[in-house]
């Protein structure tokens, strides 16, 4: 098991992975919502939708089981998602949604550089999330 600096650095780490762990159940749940509302309109972004939304329920997984490795206990939230029918405005929102999850983990990488196996997780999670913005922010220009 990772061996912590302290007591508070390990319930800050935890707590740090619920809010991941949150924040990917979101963009899973509004990435399937935008799937179903785009299917037969844009099949290609509808796929889109789908694929980022199966990256994002790993993810969940990645860091639920760590909250539980590092002696924590999953605690869920609820998740305000975007509902839209409007193709453009789906991607904004999810565009934003990316960058907002980017920003974060790139500030977690640094906080949490001491803990490789940490570093690992995020710098994977990262990569997905720079995909999808790329992906999404490709989709938006054509809109």
């Amino acid at each position: 098991m990772l061996q912590f600096k302290s007591d508070k650095e390990r319930e800050e780490i935890i707590s740090s992975l619920q809010l991941n762990m949150n924040e990917e159940f979101r963009a899973t749940m509004q990435y399937i919502c935008h799937r179903i509302s785009a299917k037969g309109r844009d099949d290609v972004l509808a796929d889109s939708f789908k694929s980022a939304a199966l990256d994002e329920m790993a993810h969940i997984l990645f860091f639920s089981d760590l909250i539980t490795k590092y002696g924590g206990t999953p605690d869920y939230t609820t998740w305000d998602i975007d509902t839209s029918n409007d193709l453009k405005a789906m991607l904004e929102k999810d565009v934003a949604l990316e960058k907002a999850a980017r920003q974060r983990y790139e500030a977690q990488l640094d906080r949490m550089k001491h803990y490789p196996e940490l570093v690992t997780l995020l710098t994977s999670v990262l990569g997905d999330e720079e995909e999808h913005e790329e992906e999404f922010s490709n989709h938006l220009s054509k809109k």
